[in-house]
């Protein structure tokens, strides 16, 4: 993450529709002004491009949103009071955004606990990669490289504002893509305090950011069977 003096960093993150994975998988979160929405590989849609009248169904599979859309035209369609407020609401948002409100928008169960997986994932292999490297054959430390490759996403925009300073805004047009972008930033910072227990591989905050154990009484276990491990061996 930037840490120059001269600029603060603020993310703004519309935070819509779970996670917001219908406008996180796409190439671009406006897909609604394309005829055909553009994946990159993902764990979930494995065709890298579809009608987009055939994507919006994977979110909207219960109820026929209020929408029309004629080329890259749109408009609502609806007669709902809370839909209209809503609608005139957001009306300076991509219409993306407006149509992750509706009541009709859901998003998959198993997708969900996919992306958390992933993240669990990516956390767990950033820690044993460097933990167990002299232990590990190459072969194995390619697995490892290999399966972190994998992790990314969509990068979000930003612009500048000159607030007290000037600042960079971050544009996400999810919430998926703002805590994996918050997530990246926290795995690749020295100082990060979240670590992976060295010895019950229990997640915890560190008090210090050199810490490698979630509790004395897991510091003292590990050596304890070091030594018996080195006992062993003589």
């Amino acid at each position: 993450m930037m840490k120059g003096e001269f600029l603060d960093v603020i993310f703004d993150c519309p935070c819509f529709g779970l996670l917001g994975l219908m406008t996180a998988l796409p190439t671009t979160s406006e897909f609604i002004t394309y005829d055909a929405v553009y994946l990159p590989k993902n764990h979930f849609i494995k065709q890298e491009t579809l009608s987009t009248e055939d994507y919006l169904a994977y979110f909207f599979p219960f109820d026929k949103i209020s929408f029309v859309k004629k080329g890259q035209e749109s408009m609502w369609n609806t007669d709902n009071r809370e839909m209209f407020a809503v609608i005139m609401t957001l009306q300076d948002k991509p219409q993306t955004v407006l149509m992750s409100f509706q009541k009709e928008y859901g998003e998959p169960y198993e997708w969900i606990t996919t992306v958390f997986s992933d993240w669990a994932f990516t956390f767990v292999t950033s820690f044993l990669y460097y933990q167990d490297y002299d232990a590990l054959e190459e072969a194995e430390r390619n697995v490892y490289r290999k399966g972190m490759e994998c992790f990314g996403g969509i990068a979000p925009t930003y612009h500048i504002e000159l607030l007290d300073k000037p600042t960079i805004v971050w544009d996400f047009h999810s919430l998926m893509l703002a805590i994996q972008m918050m997530f990246s930033f926290m795995i690749t910072d020295e100082n990060s305090t979240l670590k992976l227990c060295k010895h019950c591989g229990k997640i915890f905050v560190a008090s210090r950011s050199n810490v490698q154990f979630c509790s004395p009484q897991c510091k003292n276990q590990h050596n304890v069977y070091m030594c018996r491990a080195k006992k062993d061996e003589e």
